[in-house]
């Protein structure tokens, strides 16, 4: 993936902004994923992915996918047991690609997704950062933040949840969760794959943040 620089960044931001009726709109919102050794907060990550979006139209702008190589780590490994093996059963072929093709370590991973993140705050945007489960990928981005003494750039009102609007949208289709996920389910992509999940997670929320806005009624 193309590598676009601070300066690019801000100053492709500033033409992605919105026009609504001559009104400047400065909201951003964006999609993170991260694969880790393991479930606590202090586990070691192995990927970041994240994209920048609009909510709205689906649009996207920017994005950030990053794999870490874990034998250039700063600190020790953090692992659960449960977490190695559920990679193993269920794709341990794309476990064995991420562990192999890191680049940076883990903390450097984290710097630069820091860095990524205020380069969009610099440029002018309200960020909103969605997870899939708020306390597992923006609990944990925000507690490795913390700990590299780097300051979580999200504002406290501004992370969001993807289980929750789920739930919402396939209530009002009176359908299972299950059923909407496979409604937008694309099998070109790669599951657990962090980029890839990313897209998907983009994918299913605009559909059902359509649903939501009475945009459509059937998914």
């Amino acid at each position: 993936m193309a590598h676009v620089g601070s300066a690019e960044r801000k100053k492709r931001l500033h033409g992605c902004i919105i026009r609504e009726g001559g009104r400047r709109v400065t909201r951003l919102d964006v999609m993170t994923d991260i694969e880790t050794l393991g479930t606590n907060s202090d586990s070691t990550i192995i990927q970041i992915s994240a994209m920048a979006f609009d909510i709205k139209d689906g649009n996207t702008y920017f994005s950030f996918n990053q794999i870490a190589d874990i034998e250039k780590n700063e600190k020790e490994l953090k692992v659960t047991g449960g977490t190695i093996k559920w990679w193993l059963k269920t794709d341990k072929e794309l476990f064995a690609q991420l562990i192999n093709s890191g680049e940076s370590s883990s903390e450097d991973v984290l710097r630069n997704f820091h860095e990524w993140l205020c380069d969009l705050v610099d440029g002018g945007a309200d960020l909103y950062l969605w997870g899939n489960g708020i306390l597992f990928d923006n609990k944990m981005i925000q507690h490795q933040f913390e700990r590299l003494g780097l300051t979580y750039p999200i504002n406290y009102r501004n992370d969001r949840d993807v289980r929750t609007i789920v739930e919402l949208a396939a209530d009002k289709l009176g359908v299972s969760e299950g059923e909407l996920k496979e409604h937008y389910d694309d099998e070109s992509l790669v599951h657990h794959n962090a980029f890839d999940d990313v897209r998907y997670q983009i994918r299913i929320l605009i559909g059902c943040y359509k649903i939501l806005m009475g945009e459509v009624t059937d998914g």
